[in-house]
């Protein structure tokens, strides 16, 4: 049985009323194929196999979203792929929201971590949180990753 993985779609592009379904799903293939630079580069019949639809209407789908630049497309030439630019804003590697960021996420009550008081018995006890979540956030995006 093989693992689960998913794929993320950004609130930014799920609210958008201008985009077709169609282009928002591509657009979330996109990202997950994309790594931190942005890059992607798969083949249209790939899109088309994976998403349930002809090479033709992904064309379309990514002539979309270029319109409303979220991403442009490189040519490379016969027989290879094209490389798909995403824009950064939208990748799921984003630098805008860091490991810290996701630590402190709805956390009712962050005073007791910060606290120097000698009574504290574990001294540290924030920064080893930390670490335990950017552990548990690298492997999650490790195994949301695609293969190339």
């Amino acid at each position: 049985m093989s693992k689960l993985t998913f794929a993320p779609i950004p609130n930014e592009i799920l609210r958008r009323t201008d985009l077709s379904p169609g282009a928002k799903l591509c657009c979330a293939r996109l990202i997950q194929y994309a790594g931190k630079d942005g890059q992607a580069f798969p083949k249209l019949a790939t899109l088309g196999e994976e998403l349930g639809f002809s090479s033709r209407n992904v064309q379309r789908f990514i002539a979309e979203l270029e319109s409303h630049k979220l991403v442009t497309t490189q040519q490379r030439g016969r027989g290879q792929s094209n490389i798909y630019h995403v824009d950064k804003s939208i990748l799921i590697h984003s630098p805008k929201l860091t490991t810290t960021d996701l630590s402190t996420l709805n956390r009712t009550d962050s005073s007791t971590l910060d606290t120097t008081d000698s009574s504290t018995p574990y001294k540290g006890r924030k920064e080893n949180f930390k670490k335990e979540i950017e552990k548990i956030t690298a492997g999650l995006v490790h195994n949301m990753r695609m293969p190339r």
